[in-house]
C-alpha cells in the first residue's frame, strides 16, 4: 500500500520546466531512493513533498488523500520529517536546544536546560552521537552536526523521513549509524525517501530506486533486479566506463617537488606530517574522517597556525596567511563550498571575477573594473568548465551543487596555480559532474599542477590519485601507490593504524 503518491506532477520556475508529469509512489515500510544527476529534479520533488513548493499540475496524496494547501507545518504535523545536506542548526545554541527547537520545556518563562538535555540524550544515542547535549552546536564537526539534524528529525517519530544528501559529510561509522535508524524506521512500518550521489549507499539501504532525468521519471527499479551500471545508464543516457581518467605514467627521471612539507604540525589537527606534492601528480589524503586531513590543507593555505618546514620549488617558505599562499600560486577549494568556497548571495560573475581582480581591473586602479575584460574572463570560464547557469548574473546559491563546485574551482584557474588543494571535491555531486571534475583535475596535473585531494570516498581516492597518504590521529600511517593502491588496502590502513610504513 502506498503511503505517498506523486501523480503526474509538473513544476516550472520562471518559465523553465523542471518537472514534467512525474509519477511514483512510496510504499509503507520501504526505503525509496531518488536518483539522478544534479538538475534532474530531485530537490524540486522533495520541496513539493515537504510543502516548500506547490505543484503547477498533478497532485500528491498521503494515505490516498490529496494534499491541499500543503505547507511545511502541515507536513511535519502529518509525520513528514527531512534532513538536508545544508545544515539548519543555530551554532550558538546547544545540541539539545537545536534538537527540540520550538519545543523547549519551560517554567515561568525560563527554559529547563537540564530537562532538555535529559530528553535529548536517548535521541543522540539512537543516531550514534556521543556528545554532551549541552555542547554548543557550532563546536561540533560537520559530520556531528549532520547527526544532530537527524536526531532533530526523529523528535516527531516520522511516518516518512526524507534524507537529502544527509550522509555526504559523514564517515563510514556515522553512515552505518544512519543506516541503523533507517532500518529501525522501516521495521516499524515507516517509510524513507533518500537522495544520495553515493551509489553504493543507495544499493545498501534502498528497496527500490526511481531514476529522474531532465525532470521526468525514466524508470523505477527494484534494488534486487538492477545494478549500478543500469542505474547510471538511466541517469545519464550513456555508459560510464571512463569515470576516472588514466593516471600519470611513472617516470624514471625525478621531478622536483612543487611543495615539500617536513614535520608539519597543527595544534589539535596533525603532527609530524611529511608530504611531497609533485607537478603532474595527484596525491590523496585518505583515512577516516577527522584524522587531520583538513588541518593539513588549511595549514598549506595559511589558514591554520602551524609548525614544521615548508619548501616551495626547493626554497623555504612561510605560509602564515592565505594572501601569502595565493602569492605563491597555491589555490584552495574547501569542503564547505557554500560557506567557505563561494559568496552564494553574489552572482556567478562576481564569484569568478573576485579572485581575478588583477586581470579585470586596470593596474593601480583596483576600484575600477574593466567590464569588457570581466565579461570575457567570465564567459571563458563558464565555457571551459561547462557551468550551467541561466546567465552570469544568476546568484551562485541558485546553482546545483555540481555547478557551484565548478564555480569554486574555476575561479582559481586564471591564476595558473602551481599547487591545487581540494577538500572533498565531489561531495554531493552527481556522477556525470564527478566525471567532468576528475578529468579536469587530471588535465591540470598533466599541465604541471601538483594536486592534493582529501576525500571520504575510498573509490574516488583509488580511481583518481597516483598515490594516497593514509592518515590516522593526525599522522600519516601508510602510503599506497601503483598496484598497492586498492580499496581493500586503503580501508585496512584507515582502520588499522598498527600497519605503518615510513
Amino acid at each position: 500500500m502506498a503511503l505517498l503518491t506523486v501523480d503526474r506532477v509538473s513544476k516550472s520556475f520562471a518559465g523553465n520546466r523542471v518537472l514534467h508529469e512525474v509519477s511514483f509512489d512510496v510504499r509503507a515500510g520501504e526505503v525509496l531512493a531518488l536518483v539522478g544527476e544534479n538538475g534532474a529534479g530531485k530537490s524540486t520533488v522533495l520541496s513539493l513533498i515537504t510543502g516548500m513548493q506547490a505543484p503547477d499540475a498533478g497532485e500528491l496524496r498521503l494515505d490516498g488523500e490529496p494534499l491541499r494547501a500543503w505547507s511545511p507545518l502541515r507536513a511535519r504535523a502529518a509525520g513528514i520529517s527531512s534532513v538536508h545536506q545544508e545544515l539548519s542548526l543555530n551554532p550558538h545554541q546547544t545540541v539539545a536546544e537545536n534538537v527540540f527547537l520550538g519545543q523547549w520545556p519551560a517554567r515561568r518563562g525560563l527554559v529547563l536546560g537540564r530537562d532538555l538535555a535529559r530528553r535529548a540524550r536517548p535521541l543522540l544515542e539512537r543516531v550514534g552521537l556521543d556528545v554532551d547535549p549541552r555542547t554548543r552546536a557550532g563546536r561540533l564537526s560537520l559530520g556531528q552536526q549532520q547527526l544532530v539534524e537527524l536526531a532533530k528529525a526523529l523528535v516527531c517519530a516520522p511516518r516518512l523521513l526524507i534524507l537529502d544528501e544527509a550522509t555526504s559529510a559523514l564517515d563510514d561509522d556515522q553512515v552505518q549509524a544512519v543506516f541503523r535508524v533507517v532500518r529501525e524506521l522501516r521495521a516499524a512500518g515507516s517509510s524513507v525517501v533518500t537522495v544520495s550521489h553515493r551509489m553504493a549507499e543507495l544499493f545498501a539501504i534502498s528497496d527500490r530506486l526511481t531514476v529522474l532525468k531532465d525532470g521526468a521519471v525514466m524508470a523505477t527499479r527494484d534494488r534486487a533486479g538492477t545494478d549500478h551500471d543500469d542505474i547510471v545508464r538511466l541517469m545519464i543516457g550513456r555508459e560510464l566506463s571512463d569515470l576516472f581518467p588514466a593516471k600519470a605514467a611513472p617516470t624514471k627521471a625525478a621531478t622536483a617537488p612543487a611543495l615539500r612539507a617536513r614535520g608539519l604540525t597543527v595544534p589539535g589537527g596533525c603532527a609530524g606530517v611529511d608530504l611531497e606534492l609533485t607537478p603532474g601528480r595527484i596525491l590523496g589524503l585518505g583515512g577516516l574522517q577527522g584524522q587531520g586531513q583538513r588541518a593539513v590543507l588549511r595549514a598549506l593555505f595559511g589558514l591554520a597556525r602551524h609548525g614544521g618546514e615548508i619548501e616551495l620549488a626547493g626554497r623555504p617558505a612561510k605560509l602564515s596567511s592565505p594572501r601569502e599562499a595565493i602569492r605563491a600560486r597555491i589555490a584552495y577549494v574547501p569542503e564547505d563550498r557554500k560557506v567557505e568556497g563561494l559568496h552564494v548571495a553574489q552572482s556567478v560573475r562576481a564569484n569568478l571575477a573576485l579572485t581575478n581582480l588583477d586581470t579585470v581591473a586596470p593596474a593601480r586602479r583596483l576600484t575600477t573594473v574593466d567590464r569588457n575584460a570581466e565579461a570575457g574572463l567570465v564567459a571563458d570560464l563558464i565555457d571551459r568548465m561547462r557551468i550551467k547557469a541561466a546567465s552570469p548574473s544568476q546568484e551562485a546559491r541558485r546553482l546545483s551543487g555540481g555547478n557551484q563546485q565548478k564555480v569554486a574551482l574555476a575561479r582559481w584557474l586564471p591564476s595558473e596555480p602551481r599547487v591545487l588543494l581540494l577538500a572533498e571535491p565531489t561531495r554531493g555531486i552527481d556522477v556525470g559532474t564527478k566525471r567532468e571534475i576528475y578529468h579536469l583535475l587530471r588535465r591540470l596535473a598533466d599541465d604541471g599542477v601538483a594536486v592534493l585531494v582529501t576525500s571520504g570516498d575510498t573509490m574516488e581516492l583509488v580511481g583518481l590519485c597516483d598515490e594516497v597518504a593514509v592518515m590516522y590521529e593526525g599522522a600519516v600511517v601508510e602510503r599506497l601507490a601503483g598496484g598497492d593502491l586498492t580499496e581493500e588496502r586503503l580501508v585496512r590502513a584507515s582502520v588499522n593504524p598498527a600497519v605503518t610504513h615510513a
